[in-house]
């Protein structure tokens, strides 16, 4: 990427898979490359070379439009600031992704969503009347409720204290058990990190699993083990 001080490279030579419901920890210190990662795999960012492949697309040959279509589709995403819109209550914001990605029966669905995640009794409240918990549930529910293929979360339990932290955690990887949503976590938590089928380590922004393989420049996100 272009910095005020010339060219930054900020990920190196990374290959990755990742199948259909499979769950998947990144891990590293803090500036490693785990959140730029991220973006690269939800197609919010373009990388500089190299190949993504997102449930049958190549994102670099898609416009900046396609993306988003594809995402809409396919992607959910869990900040850990919340990113809840104030100006709505938690029915409110949910059903607005969902108008927005044009799915069927909104209300219906968001009315489900945020029964599933508990906070059936907090429909009507705005982010400001809810704790720390229920904003990051309110916004689970958000991105879950169009069932996509994928959800990514970035430190989805680091503003969370430790009891709230493990309700939501239960909570993301019970929704991949139930709709075999594939599930990948940025997280400083280890305890975390060891409850996802697999992690990888970022360090200098290279992948530094135990497992190490050759590294292609090539990442391919739930094609149920096929290649492109």
């Amino acid at each position: 990427m272009q910095a005020p001080g010339g060219h930054l490279d900020i990920l190196h030579d990374i290959s990755l898979d990742l199948n259909a419901g499979e769950t998947l920890a990144i891990v590293g210190a803090s500036g490693s490359g785990k959140t730029t990662l991220l973006g690269l795999l939800a197609g919010l960012e373009q990388p500089t070379s190299g190949e993504i492949w997102l449930a049958g697309s190549r994102l670099n040959h898609l416009d900046e439009n396609e993306r988003a279509r594809l995402r809409r589709r396919n992607v959910g995403f869990v900040f850990q600031s919340f990113h809840l819109l104030p100006s709505l209550t938690a029915l409110e914001n949910v059903l607005l992704a969902l108008e927005i990605a044009g799915i069927d029966r909104p209300r219906e669905r968001a009315l489900a969503a945020l029964d599933q995640v508990g906070l059936s009794h907090r429909l009507h409240h705005y982010p400001r009347q809810m704790s720390g918990g229920e904003q990051q549930r309110v916004a689970i529910a958000r991105a879950f409720s169009a069932e996509p293929t994928i959800l990514f979360a970035d430190e989805p339990t680091g503003n969370l204290d430790r009891q709230t932290g493990q309700a939501v955690a239960d909570l993301l990887f019970r929704i991949n058990r139930e709709l075999a949503t594939a599930l990948v976590l940025v997280t400083h938590d280890p305890s975390l990190a060891r409850r996802c089928g697999r992690a990888e380590e970022i360090e200098d922004g290279r992948l530094i699993a135990a497992e190490q393989e050759q590294r292609t420049g090539r990442l391919q996100l739930v094609e149920g083990g096929q290649q492109p």
